[in-house]
């Protein structure tokens, strides 16, 4: 059994150390997942994560 996190696609994420939040692009239970995101500038970009350095977003409402 592994302790990696799983997400689905659609599920916001933000990194555990902080930073915006992302958009999963795919389903992931393995130790990769693409994630999308807007900077403060509106520009859009995409990176490769390990799944342990994510958390699931939590809204504060």
């Amino acid at each position: 059994m592994t302790d990696t996190p799983t997400f689905t696609k659609g599920a916001i994420v933000r990194l555990n150390s902080g930073g915006p939040k992302m958009t999963a692009l795919a389903d992931a239970a393995g130790e990769k997942i693409e994630c999308q995101w807007f900077d403060r500038n509106g520009k859009m970009h995409k990176a490769m994560f390990d799944t342990a350095a994510l958390s699931a977003f939590k809204s504060a409402w």
